[in-house]
């Protein structure tokens, strides 16, 4: 039986969660009381590791670098996801890589500060991307694939023995399990309101035959939550399907200039879209009317397996 088994036992996700928070803000208290906080930059990020995350243990992490795209394949958290099991593994591509760090910060360097972060800013543990207030100036050793490093994204990894940074144009996910079967594959997609971007989305639900994709939204920042999105549909003279003030829960009609687009920058449009949910839960992004052949060829997976449920009868 594993360490985690051990500690954890049968505990599910949130008291597991629970239990290493308190344990980490502990830590982080002992060691930042003596900074003044208003004089360092709020990072603000995007959370990747929404539905999955690396193996808390043995990750064993690989790079391969292809040209100009770098290629890492790490094993998967099985044990607080359960839509993996034991051996399955995710492959990132990294896009137009043009430098990495691997380096030795582990998980307890990184809470006693030992990183050029204060952990309350940026959470140990998870898949990041940097839009603000992290320097690029990542420890040794570095590895340059090509010098240039302009108008590139910025990722952050945080493994248990390891840390992982690098610039890259963007990224994909693709899981997968040990007899190299894919699971299935992750495309990002970036939300824009008045050309302004505000979260990112997989896009991983759908009614394929009504051109239909649905999609957790992940906000870049807390701001972008029941306040704005009431404030700029009253603004904009958008009507609201509903509007529940005391819980702060809201759900928009079709916004005309929020604007989704893939990763090689093609919008996804469609005859509207809706963005729903409430703060303190979560929010979810509806595209609806996606015209085909443009759907099937955008979301083949989405379109395969609609057409698997009659294969299977």
């Amino acid at each position: 039986m594993s360490w985690i088994e051990r500690i954890f036992g049968n505990k599910n996700k949130s008291e597991i969660n629970k239990e290493i928070s308190i344990h980490k803000n502990e830590i982080i208290q002992s060691n930042f009381n003596h900074i003044d906080e208003s004089v360092i930059p709020k990072i603000e990020y995007i959370q990747l590791t929404t539905n999955w995350n690396a193996d808390p243990v043995l990750p064993k992490i690989e790079l391969k670098i292809d040209q100009t795209e770098l290629i890492m394949d790490i094993y998967l958290n099985y044990y607080v996801f359960d839509n993996f099991k034991k051996g399955d593994k995710v492959k990132i591509r990294f896009k137009n890589c043009t430098l990495y760090s691997l380096n030795t910060c582990n998980d307890e360097g990184y809470y006693y500060g030992q990183y050029r972060t204060n952990p309350s800013e940026l959470p140990w543990g998870e898949f990041y991307e940097i839009i603000s207030g992290l320097d690029k100036n990542m420890p040794n050793p570095i590895e340059i694939i090509v010098n240039n490093n302009s108008e590139k994204k910025h990722f952050i990894f945080f493994f248990k023995d390891e840390t992982f940074e690098c610039l890259a144009s963007d990224h994909e996910l693709e899981f997968y399990n040990e007899k190299l079967n894919i699971l299935h594959q992750n495309k990002i997609y970036r939300i824009f309101l008045d050309d302004k971007e505000i979260g990112i989305s997989e896009l991983e639900k759908a009614d394929a035959p009504m051109g239909v994709v649905t999609g957790k939204l992940n906000f870049i920042d807390t701001k972008f939550g029941y306040g704005f999105l009431k404030e700029y549909c009253e603004n904009n003279q958008i009507e609201l399907a509903y509007d529940y003030p005391e819980v702060k829960m809201i759900s928009t009609m079709s916004i005309p200039k929020l604007k989704i687009t893939n990763n090689v920058g093609i919008e996804i449009k469609g005859v509207g879209n809706q963005i729903s949910g409430m703060d303190n839960e979560e929010y979810q992004i509806e595209i609806f009317g996606i015209p085909y052949p443009f759907y099937e060829e955008e979301f083949p997976i989405h379109v395969a397996e609609y057409k698997s449920i009659f294969d299977k009868k």
